[in-house]
């Protein structure tokens, strides 16, 4: 019996207060809510929000080591938040699903500012890199198409580059293996003077010894262990002291300084070092919040207001400051989401539709209802987008079925069928929009030269049928006896009229035979076996009366 069932008396663990992780086995709480071991939440709207962004990119974290993949637009916004940088490492598609830093990943890095083969700095939008003229996106990197040799540079990372490429040939067949030959025995050693065997009586007299000896030794070296621990400064200790430290020396330079202010201003003689100093902080304020740099400016006001105790007098500029703080936040926010759309619409307009929705999607719901009340609404450009995907995709469909129907066409043509390539390529010019046949065919164009070429032929015969009459004649001989049969099927001579219905199928060909004519002898054959099985006679005719 096992620790788990003996500490339950008898039973399992998990058949008490202590269940095992669905995820990594181990024996956990009941109550639990995340597993100590493998991290795992077991809260319902965690795991459903974390399968939503559920994607095949991941991210080495040491918190959560065995966590699901993310899709590409999560990996961005950490990017964005700061928790994905260049010194992280990743995997993904453009990975082969191998780890690599952040900085060297083919398509991620440019959203980190630089090119994944030789760290030039690069925009999201880019494709190709302007200094090695290599894809960004993928790995190993293809030179740009029409860029000359010379101007192609090497990446930085060369070895892995050309270890991409190796792994892309097809293998080759492993060599033939070298002969192997037996090793060269050692020679002996030289013979000398033969150790004599210790006594059993010794031996384990020694042994003894040595289990002895080994309980006190363990608990030495348990001891010193002990003892060095005990030397180790305690890590609160110091910090309190470091910070008792600092508030006193804050405390002193705080009495300090406004003492020696005022001593300075109230000598009669020093007045004008504190008025200099004043000057020159102002001086200093202005300059910073004219090159727009007002964290320095306020810094000096909270300065000034520290010193000489007149908050009355410098906290109006000190709030005049923050609120033009605040406005060139805003604009430059604003900046900010201004590019960010129109990089989407030049994405959009260069059929990007997938790098124009990641970066729209990467946009927080503070700044979508900024931009709401401006009149700007993301969530609408988002649904724009996903119908403009929809409609390429429907599309390309389009476009692939209407290279087969004209495959089949042209194959007509070859072939000699004119009608059937004529009617082909109507059907191709009534079925799919014109602006997708005119990329790939004139089909007007086609239809009148088959048109002309059937006109050019020499009139066939007309066929006829195997009693020599015309198909309109077959025709109306065929619609007379139809009009028997039913004059016969009336009178209840059904006999009759399934021998006029067969007629017509020896009689002609299949091709003129009515739509109705094999429900017609099917219906007709029951009413037969009906009327024969019961027995029944046709109705009496009334005696012919005499005439007068």
């Amino acid at each position: 019996m096992d620790a788990t069932t003996q500490a339950s008396g008898g039973q399992p663990a998990w058949q008490g207060e202590k269940v095992p992780c669905v995820y990594c086995g181990q024996v956990i709480g009941r109550s639990e809510e995340r597993c100590p071991h493998c991290k795992t939440s077991f809260s319902l709207a965690v795991r459903r929000a974390s399968r939503e962004v559920m994607g095949d990119w991941f991210y080495l974290d040491s918190r959560n080591p065995s966590g699901r993949g993310i899709t590409f637009e999560t990996l961005i916004k950490m990017i964005e938040k700061g928790r994905i940088k260049a010194d992280s490492i990743v995997r993904g598609p453009t990975t082969h699903q191998d780890w690599l830093y952040a900085a060297e990943t083919p398509r991620l890095a440019k959203y980190l500012g630089m090119c994944p083969h030789c760290f030039a700095e690069a925009k999201p939008e880019d494709t190709y890199c302007t200094r090695c003229q290599l894809n960004m996106n993928t790995r190993a990197g293809e030179p740009r198409p029409g860029v000359p040799a010379d101007l192609v540079r090497e990446p930085f990372h060369r070895a892995a580059h050309e270890m991409e490429k190796q792994l892309a040939q097809p293998a080759e067949p492993p060599a033939p293996a070298p002969p192997s030959f037996a090793p060269k025995p050692e020679p002996a050693a030289a013979a000398g003077p033969a150790e004599a065997p210790k006594p059993a009586a010794t031996v384990r007299g020694e042994a003894a010894a040595a289990v002895a000896e080994a309980p006190a030794a363990a608990a030495d070296r348990r001891s010193r262990v002990a003892v060095a621990r005990r030397r180790k400064p305690r890590v609160w200790l110091v910090l309190i002291l470091t910070w008792m430290t600092l508030i006193l020396i804050a405390v002193v330079i705080w009495l300090a300084f406004p003492r020696t202010y005022n001593r300075l201003r109230d000598a009669g003689g020093s007045t004008k070092a504190g008025d200099d100093w004043l000057n020159q902080q102002l001086a200093d304020a202005a300059a910073a919040a004219q090159a727009k740099d007002f964290a320095r400016a306020i810094e000096i006001y909270d300065a000034i207001m520290d010193k000489t105790g007149d908050v009355a007098t410098w906290q109006p500029r000190k709030q005049a400051l923050l609120q033009q703080k605040a406005q060139e936040e805003r604009k430059e926010r604003l900046a900010k989401l201004k590019e960010r759309l129109e990089l989407a619409e030049s994405m959009t307009a260069e059929q990007k539709l997938e790098d124009a929705l990641a970066i729209l999607r990467n946009i927080g719901q503070d700044d979508r209802t900024w931009l709401d009340s401006l009149g700007v609404s993301v969530e609408k450009m988002e649904r724009t987008l996903c119908e403009s995907q929809i409609k390429v995709a429907r599309l390309k469909q389009q476009e692939e079925k209407l290279l087969s129907d004209l495959a089949r066409a042209a194959a007509a043509k070859s072939a000699g069928n004119l009608l059937d390539a004529l009617k082909l390529y109507k059907q191709i010019a009534g079925t799919y929009p014109a602006e997708i046949v005119q990329k790939h065919l004139n089909v007007d164009q086609v239809t009148k030269e088959l048109e002309a070429q059937i006109a050019a032929q020499p009139p066939t015969p007309p066929t006829t049928v195997s009693t020599g009459m015309t198909p309109e004649q077959a025709k109306a001989a065929i619609d007379e006896l139809m009009k028997q049969a039913a004059a016969l099927e009336k009178d209840t001579k059904f006999k009759e009229a399934l021998e006029v219905l067969e007629s017509i199928k020896q009689k002609f060909e299949e091709k003129y035979w009515p739509d109705t004519l094999e429900a017609r002898i099917r219906q007709v054959k029951g009413k037969k076996e009906a009327w024969d099985f019961f027995g029944m006679e046709g109705p009496k005719k009334p005696p012919a009366k005499a005439p007068p």
